[in-house]
């Protein structure tokens, strides 16, 4: 995951928020310095552009407990991690993607913080959203911000073609894009070099089929029998039958893929949030003022489907300051927190309740369609050993999309592997 990217508009919305903010979901983050001023909690995580800072001050003035940080970028992190908790050191909150929860947390690394969870945090952060700190019922953090993909049109070439509405089933994507596709201009590019990008990308085609299933109750792949076939047809489909995909999809990434919608020569693209600021922007944009947001298209009786990109924070096991670190994450999770991140670090909230704050609809622009796609948000297996088998599948969805072998043979091939992955001590 590449949260920089995808959340590209952190450099454009600055300072700005002086505007008055709600009160807090829980008592302890409006209270002034508590006994335990006299801690300072160690927090290692990738705020690089220190956007952040103020909502650390801000905890800091309302419970009298200092922060301090060790920042790092996305790639370094998961090492840092390692080497704080194999080390000893004194961190005592670090920042954990969605796909290191289930490691962690069956590792020991992290503390289980389920009986901490109120009951208004539960009402306003939806269960897809908790999914991202969940593993075997039990949640093992907080969720720092929300991410998931979502769909990214021209809507200029659409109306140019008929369109008035952006497509809402993969059929009406399928004949947007031919309608978009001519000599020389393609209806839709993809981030489908072989990354998780490209993973993501299968899993929200998958689950926009009813009952697809990644894995079974015993953790067995079942993929290639429940969707994951059908997904990657798809796919191979919009390359190759179809021709409405641009070639150039097989080696893109997603930031490419958002540099490229700025070139106003593509009307349907998936991205994860943040396109929108410069891709409107006309200093920075060939397609600007055209470029809008929608729900990702979904299929039968499914309205629509997106992976979870959230990440959330975590408190270590060895932390030495563990009261503190929870009114940390505490803090984090209160509307005060959370909007002030949306408006000054371009974060979406993780509360629902939020998507309908007047201040932040005007700020950003479709805000209330992002707050839609989180709910319909499909987890990625929380697996210890998930990177290695999130590698093993992509490996052989690029093997079918360079027509190298069948969507059949990939799947069946990459639930094999899994499964003796799985099998093997």
């Amino acid at each position: 995951m590449q949260p920089l990217s995808r959340r590209t508009f952190l450099r454009l919305v600055g300072a700005a928020s002086g505007a008055s903010l709600a009160s807090g979901l829980l008592g302890s983050c409006n209270s002034g310095p508590t006994a335990s001023s006299a801690q300072a909690v160690h927090v290692l995580w990738s705020d690089v552009t220190h956007v952040r800072a103020p909502l650390l001050d801000d905890f800091t003035r309302a419970t009298g407990i200092k922060v301090n940080q060790t920042i790092v970028q996305y790639n370094q992190r998961l090492p840092k991690i390692q080497t704080a908790v194999q080390g000893g050191s004194d961190v005592d909150v670090v920042q954990m993607d969605i796909v290191w929860t289930a490691r962690f947390a069956a590792a020991g690394w992290v503390q289980d913080v389920t009986s901490r969870i109120t009951d208004a945090i539960k009402q306003d952060v939806p269960a897809a959203v908790l999914s991202a700190v969940t593993y075997h019922g039990k949640l093992y953090g907080m969720p720092l911000f929300n991410s998931a993909k979502h769909l990214f049109y021209n809507a200029r070439l659409l109306k140019e073609v008929g369109f008035d509405h952006p497509p809402a089933t993969l059929d009406e994507f399928i004949a947007q894009a031919k309608a978009t596709t001519r000599p020389g201009q393609w209806g839709s590019l993809w981030s489908w070099k072989q990354s998780e990008a490209l993973l993501c990308d299968w899993l929200s085609i998958m689950f926009t089929q009813p009952g697809a299933q990644l894995l079974d109750s015993h953790g067995k792949a079942v993929f290639h029998t429940m969707g994951g076939t059908e997904a990657l047809q798809t796919m191979v489909d919009l390359l190759y039958h179809h021709h409405v995909a641009d070639p150039a999809s097989l080696e893109s990434t997603e930031d490419d893929v958002r540099k490229m919608l700025q070139t106003g020569t593509y009307a349907l693209t998936y991205n994860w949030e943040g396109v929108l600021p410069e891709a409107n922007d006309p200093q920075k944009s060939q397609a600007a003022p055209h470029i809008r947001v929608a729900l990702l298209p979904g299929g039968s009786g499914v309205t629509s489907a997106s992976v979870n990109g959230a990440e959330g924070w975590a408190i270590l096991t060895q932390s030495k300051r563990q009261e503190a670190a929870w009114k940390l994450l505490e803090y984090m999770a209160s509307p005060a927190w959370q909007k002030k991140a949306a408006l000054t670090a371009g974060d979406y909230p993780i509360l629902a309740s939020l998507y309908h704050d007047p201040e932040l609809q005007q700020h950003m622009q479709d805000f209330a369609i992002y707050g839609e796609q989180f709910k319909y948000l499909v987890a990625r297996p929380q697996l210890p050993d998930y990177a290695q088998k999130s590698d093993l599948i992509q490996r052989h969805l690029h093997m079918a999309l360079l027509r190298q072998v069948s969507p059949r043979e990939a799947m069946h091939a990459a639930a094999s592997e899994v499964n003796r992955a799985t099998a093997t001590p």
